[in-house]
């Protein structure tokens, strides 16, 4: 396993879908091997039902209180298996080619300790 991305997600159904449809497996060419964690911390709006419906392949950690941001981010990254883990909130679009361009550069730089994606915001610019 290449990648673990882990998305910590709380009542944002419609950004977590949205987040996650360019992660599956036809969201890039020759994308890294991956599974991707969403832990749920006790949304109420059907963020769970939704990542149980639409996104089966997806490992969902359901938490029946908020424990809160890096406590949810410490349970995803327990639960991950890849090589590299990319911590990714459900309000991020992971535009097509960057997983594999962020796992090829892992690879070749074994010097490396984390790596940061450019940012865009929603009109494109940086």
């Amino acid at each position: 396993m290449d990648l673990s991305i882990v998305i910590v997600s709380w009542n944002v159904r419609e950004l977590l879908r949205a987040c996650l449809l360019p992660l599956g497996p036809d969201g890039e060419r020759s994308p890294p091997s991956r599974e991707v964690i969403v832990v749920d911390n006790a949304s109420s709006d059907g963020s769970a039902e939704m990542v149980r419906t639409e996104f089966p392949q997806v490992r969902l950690i359901v938490n029946d209180a908020n424990r809160g941001f890096p406590a949810a981010n410490n349970q995803g990254l327990a639960a991950a298996s890849g090589r590299y883990v990319l911590l990714l909130n459900p309000d991020t679009a992971v535009q097509g080619g960057a997983l594999t361009k962020m796992v090829a550069y892992a690879d070749e730089h074994p010097d490396v300790g984390a790596i940061g994606p450019k940012l865009l915001d929603a009109d494109g610019s940086v």
